[in-house]
C-alpha cells in the first residue's frame, strides 16, 4: 500500500527550516508512521497497510514521503522545484475481484521525474506539478494545477489544509493503466480496449495537530474522480480513487 504523495506534500508546508545558524542538521525532520487506505477504483479489494513517513524541508533539498529533490529556486512568493517522486498507481491480477482480469498483465509502479512549480498569493498558493516516467513503465506523462490554503485553530496548535484541482494524464499513462492491449486480448478473449488522455478532478483535505514541541498527530484524505474514458476501461469498477492516511508524527 502506497502513501499518498499530495497529503504528504500538504503536511510538509508547516515544516521549520533547517538552514539557520547554530541548529543540528536534524532540525525540521519530520518521522513517523502512518495507517493507510487505498480504497480505488480497480476492481480488486481495498488495501489497508502501515507505513514510515519521512519529511524534511530546509529551503534547498527537500523529502516528502515517497519525494525528494531540491530547489532551483525558492523565495516567498515563487517556488521551483525538481525531484523524483514515487508513482503510485498499480494493479495485480492476483488481486483482481473479477476472474476475466486475473490472467491480465500487472500494472506496476514507476517512478517520476517531478518538476514543479507554485506561486504563493493571498488567497493560497497555486501550484502546477509535471511528472515523468523515469522508468518507462507506462512512458507517459501527468500535470496536475491544484489550489491549496491553509487554516490554523485552537491557538495554532491545529492547522488544516485544503486542496483542490484537476489532474491530466497522457494517452500513454492511461492506456498503461486502464487500457487492454491487442496481445492481452488474444490471451485472455477479453475486448481490446483503447484509452485516450483525460482529466480528473480531485479534492483533498489534510489536518495536523501538535501535542507539543515534537510529538504531533494527523489525518488527510483524498477523492479523486476517474475520467469517462477511465472509468470506462474494463479494470475498473469504481468511478473514484479514495485514499486516507493517519498517524503520530515527531518533529527534530
Amino acid at each position: 500500500m502506497k502513501k499518498s504523495l499530495l497529503s504528504l506534500t500538504l503536511l510538509c508546508l508547516s515544516l521549520p527550516a533547517a538552514s539557520q545558524p547554530n541548529t543540528s542538521a536534524l532540525d525540521g525532520l519530520t518521522i513517523g508512521v502512518l495507517a493507510s487506505l487505498d480504497a480505488n477504483a480497480y476492481a480488486t479489494d481495498d488495501k489497508v497497510g502501515v507505513l514510515p513517513l519521512v519529511l524534511y524541508d530546509n529551503d534547498h533539498f527537500y523529502a516528502e514521503g515517497s519525494e525528494f529533490g531540491f530547489y532551483a529556486h525558492k523565495d516567498s512568493k515563487n517556488w521551483f522545484r525538481v525531484g523524483v517522486g514515487h508513482e503510485s498507481r498499480h494493479f495485480k491480477p492476483d488481486d483482481a475481484t473479477k476472474v476475466a482480469l486475473k490472467n491480465l498483465n500487472p500494472r506496476q509502479s514507476s517512478a517520476n521525474l517531478v518538476l514543479s512549480y507554485t506561486s504563493i498569493t493571498p488567497i493560497g498558493g497555486f501550484e502546477m506539478k509535471v511528472g515523468l516516467d523515469m522508468m518507462d513503465r507506462s512512458g507517459g506523462q501527468t500535470l496536475s494545477l491544484a489550489h491549496r490554503s491553509l487554516f490554523k485553530f485552537a491557538d495554532d496548535k491545529l492547522t488544516i489544509y485544503p486542496k483542490f484541482g484537476i489532474n491530466w494524464y497522457s494517452d500513454d499513462y492511461n492506456q498503461y493503466y486502464f487500457g487492454v492491449s491487442e496481445q492481452e486480448s488474444i490471451k485472455t478473449g477479453m475486448n481490446a480496449h483503447t484509452v485516450k488522455s483525460s482529466y480528473s478532478p480531485f479534492v483533498m483535505v489534510s489536518g495536523k495537530y501538535r501535542f507539543g514541541d515534537h510529538v504531533g498527530a494527523f489525518a488527510s484524505t483524498k477523492a479523486q474522480w476517474l475520467s469517462s474514458t477511465q472509468k470506462n476501461s474494463p479494470l475498473t469498477d469504481g468511478k473514484m480513487d479514495i485514499k486516507a492516511n493517519m498517524g503520530l508524527t515527531y518533529t527534530f
